[in-house]
C-alpha cells in the first residue's frame, strides 16, 4: 500500500517501500511454498525447512522440486505480488480523496491510533477525532507578602494595609 501510494501520488518509487516489498513478497512466498494456495501448483508444501531455533531464524531450506517447478514458484510469487500491487493502486485511487485527507492528519500529528484511524476513514474531521485540549488549570498565584512598616524604632512594626491591623474588625 505504502509503495503503490508513493506511485500514485509522487508517480515514481523510492526506497521507503523496501519494508513493504520485503513483506508482501515473503507473503507470497509462504502463501505458495507453504499453504499450498496456488492453483496452478496445487494444495501442496515445498521445500524443507531446516530452522535452526537457537539461531532464531531460518537458517537453510533444502529444494525437494526441480528447476522447473521452482520457475513456476518465482512466477506465482510475482503473480500475486503483482496482483496485490494493482489492486492497493486500485483502492488508493477509488479513495484518492480520503488518501490525501488522512495523509494531511499524519504530516500534522505524525502518529493515530488504531480507533483514531477508523474513526477518520469513516468520514469523521479531525477535529471531532482529536478536540483541543482543554486549557491547563491555572496555577494558583500567590500573594504577594505585605510589607511592615514600623512607626518608631524599637515599636513593633504594623502591616502596610489598613484592613489588617492587629486586633481589627
Amino acid at each position: 500500500g505504502g509503495r503503490a501510494a508513493e506511485e500514485l501520488v509522487y508517480d515514481e518509487r523510492t526506497t521507503g517501500a523496501a519494508n513493504d516489498l520485503e513483506k508482501v513478497t515473503a507473503t507470497a512466498k509462504a502463501m505458495i511454498m507453504r499453504f499450498g494456495m496456488s492453483d496452478t501448483l496445487g494444495p501442496r508444501a515445498f521445500g524443507r525447512n531446516h530452522d535452526q531455533p537457537f539461531l532464531g531464524r531460518e537458517f537453510s531450506q533444502e529444494p525437494d522440486y526441480s528447476e522447473e517447478t521452482s520457475r513456476t514458484i518465482d512466477a506465482e510469487i510475482l503473480r500475486i505480488v503483482e496482483e496485490a500491487d494493482q489492486r492497493a493502486k486500485t483502492v488508493l485511487a477509488a479513495h484518492s480523496d480520503t488518501l490525501h485527507r488522512l495523509s494531511k492528519v499524519l504530516l500534522d500529528r505524525e502518529t493515530i491510533d488504531r480507533p483514531q484511524f477508523l474513526r477518520l476513514l469513516d468520514g469523521a474531521s479531525q477535529e471531532e477525532v482529536f478536540p483541543p485540549a482543554p486549557p491547563a488549570p491555572a496555577e494558583p498565584v500567590a500573594e504577594p507578602k505585605k510589607e511592615k512598616r514600623s512607626i518608631l524604632p524599637g515599636l513593633p512594626s504594623l502591616p502596610s494595609e489598613p484592613d489588617a491591623q492587629p486586633g481589627g474588625a
